[in-house]
């Protein structure tokens, strides 16, 4: 369970975390998203400082600073050296985070690509429909070729046929007409001939 001070700061987080070997900057981000604010970090980093500074006499005390330079994000008194075992938890911890960045990363990037993938079939399917429907109107446009050049050979052969018949009624007429003329002229004559005798 984690300690606070009367104003509710995490002082026992930010000591577990330096504990880890964590700067400053990434202790601070930690206890964001955990939903603390930006003045309790502040309080608490301040009095793990004070703690830490009181529980180490022995160590040379860094030169007094004023305020920290925490919002530029790097520690004002450099961090201790830690033994293997801090080192290790810090390399397990940034894997943990990093194995988690690349994990919700490759789930959108799976995403995405799923969703190309079906993009893709759809318009293959659109595709492949279009193919049919042009082959389907292909085929449509041969046979009524077809059937418009069987049209041309017919009325082809009929206007054939109907050439030698106009050529031999044109002889029957070549024929027939001369005396059908000298007939109406013999016609004539009788017909005048029968009025004057009247």
């Amino acid at each position: 369970m984690a300690l606070f001070d009367q104003n509710g700061n995490p002082i026992n987080e930010v000591m577990q975390l330096r504990d880890q070997g964590l700067t400053d900057s990434i202790i601070m981000d930690e206890l964001s998203k955990k939903g603390y604010s930006h003045e309790q970090i502040t309080k608490a980093l301040s009095q793990a400082d004070a703690s830490s500074v009181s529980s180490s006499a022995s160590m040379p005390m860094p030169p007094p600073n004023g305020n920290r330079e925490m919002d530029m994000g790097m520690s004002a008194v450099p961090p201790e050296p830690r033994r293997n075992g801090e080192m290790g938890n810090i390399y397990e911890r940034i894997e943990e985070i990093a194995e988690s960045m690349i994990d919700e990363k490759w789930d959108d990037l799976i995403s995405e690509v799923k969703k190309i993938v079906d993009w893709k079939q759809k318009i293959e399917e659109k595709q492949n429909k279009m193919m049919a429907d042009l082959e389907k109107l292909k085929e449509d446009f041969q046979t009524l070729h077809q059937g418009v050049l069987g049209k041309l050979d017919e009325y082809d052969g009929r206007m054939q046929d109907v050439g030698t018949e106009l050529k031999a009624v044109g002889k029957v007429f070549k024929d027939v007409v001369p005396q059908f003329v000298q007939n109406v002229k013999d016609l004539g004559r009788i017909t005048s001939g029968i009025k004057e005798k009247k």
